[in-house]
């Protein structure tokens, strides 16, 4: 079953500083002076990784019979300070488009499909008829 709501989990939190400085033996913690200890929390502190804001931030899980499988989709600017060590391949590349191009295909069938549903579903509802007659009547007119 796939569940697309965020489970009642508390949200992880970052490290913070105090974290890190935390982890120092007492003993050399206690002996920094107040502007070493200043100066250590600033480097660690610019050191810190910040999450950039995602454009879309969807996560879910699907449990089937076999196990139970987990699908993390992210959209946003890359900030990454250093490019990919490894270049990617034409053929990587090629597939990479393709599966742009097929999961948005897909995308755009299903909301495609659930507008011309809807827009079936109210016109039905209305009781507005395009055609006289069923559908299967009319094949049977033709062939």
């Amino acid at each position: 079953m796939m569940k697309l709501f965020r489970q009642n989990r508390p949200p992880i939190q970052p490290p913070q500083v105090s974290d890190y400085l935390n982890r120092m033996a007492p003993e050399v913690r206690a002996s920094l002076t107040p502007q070493q200890f200043r100066e250590v929390s600033r480097v660690i502190d610019l050191a810190m990784p910040r999450p950039s804001p995602k454009i879309v931030d969807l996560r879910f899980d699907i449990d089937v019979i076999f196990g139970r499988f987990f699908i993390v989709l992210f959209v946003g600017k890359d900030r990454r300070r250093s490019p990919r060590q490894h270049s990617l391949s034409r053929f990587n590349t090629l597939l990479n488009w393709l599966t742009a191009v097929v999961l948005l295909l897909g995308v755009n069938l299903m909301i495609s499909v659930t507008l011309f549903l809807g827009a079936y579903l109210i016109k039905s509802a209305v009781g507005i008829n395009l055609m006289p007659g069923h559908l299967g009547d009319l094949i049977h007119q033709v062939f």
